[in-house]
């Protein structure tokens, strides 16, 4: 009897404190980030840092070591005492930095100016990289970047949460040279046939909110083999963590001008 009465008012005062976070917390916080981009912004550079990023990021290592080694065996031929040419798009705080070959000239965009910071003090980390310059500025229309000026542009979880995919791409095949590549890992929508596709669309709303824009139902896989580049190389990838389940489905490739 004892044991059952500890049982229910350790429910309740659990379910009191859920309820007095989401009236506190919950709710004030979700409607300034549905009413201020800026405070969007920067809740997610931050929320994602150190709260995200610790669960997430360790679960998307072996992705990004195979589109960093389709960008390496691209790049095999080259003359190694020729500095090549990179732009990282949508570059967050650096998680791509530790992959990246050496004699490297990186350029990185966002147009988050919050995680400019944290990129900042990652960079550090990976002396091997000359660092160029940090633009802030939409993928969408990156006027700081010149015409034909780049070997390889990379992106990573990007088109989730850009404006305008297609204009991203005609970006992107303007500042590459002739030949250049464009190597890229995005998280899909789910299969049409999978239940997951429900679950994507249900979470959207709140997902786009605390994700700062972030979509999980996109086919960017059909966007890319549809912008016009010479070549486009676009395999699958199914993570295996419980963790990634609403971003489980992901296209690791190589578009080339």
């Amino acid at each position: 009897m004892i044991f059952g009465t500890l049982i229910a008012m350790s429910w309740f005062v659990l379910c009191s404190l859920w309820w007095m976070a989401a009236i506190t917390i919950g709710i004030p916080l979700t409607l300034m980030l549905f009413f201020s981009k800026t405070f969007r912004s920067s809740f997610f550079s931050w929320f994602f840092v150190y709260i995200i990023g610790p669960i997430f990021q360790p679960r998307t290592i072996p992705p990004r070591r195979k589109v960093f080694q389709i960008l390496k065996d691209c790049i095999a031929d080259r003359d190694k005492n020729v500095p090549l040419e990179v732009l990282e798009i949508g570059v967050g705080e650096g998680p791509n930095l530790q992959f990246y070959p050496e004699n490297c000239n990186l350029t990185v965009l966002d147009k988050n100016r919050f995680f400019e910071s944290y990129y900042a003090r990652n960079a550090k980390k990976f002396p091997h990289i000359s660092y160029q310059r940090t633009v802030i500025q939409p993928a969408e229309n990156m006027s700081d970047i010149a015409d034909s000026s780049l070997d390889v542009v990379v992106s990573t979880y990007l088109h989730c949460s850009c404006d305008d995919s297609l204009a991203v791409l005609k970006e992107v095949e303007r500042v590459l040279k002739p030949g250049g590549k464009y190597v890229f890992l995005e998280h899909v929508c789910y299969p049409s046939n999978e239940f997951g596709l429900s679950i994507q669309r249900l979470i959207n709303p709140i997902w786009f909110l605390f994700f700062n824009g972030c979509t999980l139902d996109r086919d960017t896989a059909s966007k890319i083999k549809r912008a016009g580049f010479s070549e486009v190389i676009c395999d699958k990838y199914i993570s295996p963590y419980f963790w990634m389940y609403l971003v489980r489905h992901q296209i690791i490739g190589v578009a080339t001008k």
